[in-house]
């Protein structure tokens, strides 16, 4: 039998999603890349933007053709935006045979034990006699309206191995649902994380992705003497198998001095940070409720490339928050020029049900945030080009 796996949004998902298909794995199930040849589908969702959210939801709906071939199969629906719909999702598709929200991960395991127990009576069932006398329907694949998820491994790349360090969010930024679909941080106990590590390398693995939605912030109190996140990249880089570390995504606010120390002295750690700005001007940024100023942010910069000086930074930038006026946006641009980022991912603002912005005034126009987020793009790839020409 088989499972074949869909995932939305970021490398946390990505991660948990190789995290529910162990369970699968244990109980004899084989990937597949091929929908039509799924016994199971574990739709791992994203709802940090509404077209993620959107592209899940539309999915799901076309999955109902690949349910409907076969009666025994098991459609499982996971992630940030099963935490936000909740029961919601299967009253509008009812075919669902499961929702697993991100804030219950932990549980995935006996949740779907349950569902093969009560679809096939696993217990009292081999897979042989499953398959015997089981007539299944070989329907045309629909890859003209599901789009071709994995081309190799799904789980990231051969090498790559990505390992969730904490879950969860203790910030309260203004435009964000992370906090409230994977809940509060919680952090993985470190011999745990470096065991996983170093099974992962024995697996071919030899770089490794540290991840946490604010991954910097990770600490462990439970051994003696607290230990953090700089002590957490001295721990794996020591680990003989591991080539190369990287994390995501770092908070500005956690940025410090041990943090820089210990990318600045471990050459596995990749000369690379992606450091979300947001924005470049402190009027919005705390209204964004980001906890740091444009000051700050840039003292920040300033200390990692005094530290690495042949660092790459990239960042995230919003446009179009409530109440971004011109000069706010000018900022933003300004920003960009003084920090020259090495790349970006820019976004124009879009409301999140529940959060705090959600209810804030003076929203902008949806032609002034695409003209704001094309002008981003333009100055970045500007400077791009002359950072080349510079090279050459």
């Amino acid at each position: 039998m088989k499972y074949h796996i869909i995932t939305y949004g970021c490398q946390m998902n990505t991660a948990d999603a190789e995290e529910m298909a162990q369970p699968l794995a244990g109980r004899g199930f084989v990937s597949t890349e091929h929908l039509w040849d799924a016994d199971i589908v574990l739709m791992n969702t994203c709802t940090v933007r509404d077209q993620a959210e959107h592209r899940a939801d539309s999915n799901i709906g076309r999955l109902r053709k690949w349910k409907d071939a076969d009666p025994h199969r098991i459609l499982i629906i996971a992630g940030c935006a099963a935490s936000r719909w909740g029961d919601s999702i299967r009253q509008k598709y009812p075919f669902i045979d499961l929702v697993s929200p991100a804030t219950q991960i932990e549980q995935f395991p006996e949740a779907v034990a349950q569902v093969l127990k009560e679809r096939w009576n696993w217990e009292a069932e081999t897979r042989a006699s499953f398959e015997e006398g089981k007539e299944r329907r070989r329907e045309e694949e629909i890859s003209s309206s599901l789009p071709p998820y994995f081309t190799s491994s799904p789980f990231g790349s051969e090498t790559t191995a990505y390992v969730t360090i904490m879950r969860g969010c203790n910030y309260s930024c203004s435009y964000c649902i992370v906090p409230q679909v994977r809940g509060r941080e919680v952090y993985r106990p470190m011999p745990q994380i470096l065991e996983e590590i170093r099974q992962k390398t024995t697996r071919g693995h030899k770089d490794v992705m540290l991840l946490g939605q604010t991954v910097n912030s990770y600490h462990d109190r439970d051994h003696g003497h607290p230990l953090d996140f700089a002590d957490l990249l001295q721990e794996v880089s020591a680990i003989e198998s591991v080539e190369e570390v990287r994390f995501m995504s770092p908070h500005p606010r956690y940025m410090k001095e041990r943090v820089i120390d210990a990318m600045k002295y471990s050459a596995k750690v990749a000369r690379h940070v992606h450091l979300p700005a947001q924005s470049g001007s402190s009027r919005v940024l705390d209204r964004m409720q980001r906890l740091y100023t444009r000051e700050d942010y840039l003292v920040v910069i300033k200390n990692l490339r005094e530290a690495i000086p042949n660092i790459l930074i990239t960042t995230d930038i919003i446009v179009g928050f409530p109440g971004e006026n011109d000069a706010d946006f000018e900022q933003t641009l300004s920003l960009l020029n003084a920090v020259q980022f090495n790349g970006l991912f820019a976004f124009k603002y879009s409301p999140r049900p529940g959060t705090a912005s959600a209810s804030l005034e003076n929203d902008i126009p949806s032609d002034v945030k695409e003209d704001r987020l094309q002008k981003v793009l333009a100055l970045n790839t500007a400077i791009k080009k002359a950072e080349h020409m510079a090279a050459h």
